[in-house]
């Protein structure tokens, strides 16, 4: 696997909100996803919360997805549908 310093940004749509997305576009280039595993959450702690957060923008659901070419990416949501900032996709790493 190779994880990026930084997660980059990707345009991904979903049929449902918490489900994986079905396609997602990665440096200009639009994949359609074969297979997707998941999600992972990893969340805030609920007890470091200070009172009335939520840390709803904290959230993330991670995915393992497959494109048709058979290539394999780490990518997440950020955020939950519902609140007042939209979520937004990332894209983590890749597996070799």
């Amino acid at each position: 696997m190779r994880l990026f310093r930084r997660p980059e940004p990707i345009e991904a749509i979903a049929p449902v909100p918490d489900d994986p997305p079905v396609l997602f576009r990665w440096r200009g280039r639009l994949r359609r996803v074969r297979r997707a595993e998941g999600p992972e959450r990893i969340a805030q702690e609920w007890w470091r919360a200070s009172d009335g957060e939520t840390g709803v923008d904290r959230v993330r659901d991670y995915y393992r997805v497959e494109d048709e070419a058979g290539e394999r990416f780490w990518i997440y949501r950020q955020g939950l549908h519902g609140y007042a900032r939209e979520p937004r996709w990332w894209l983590h790493g890749l597996f070799g």
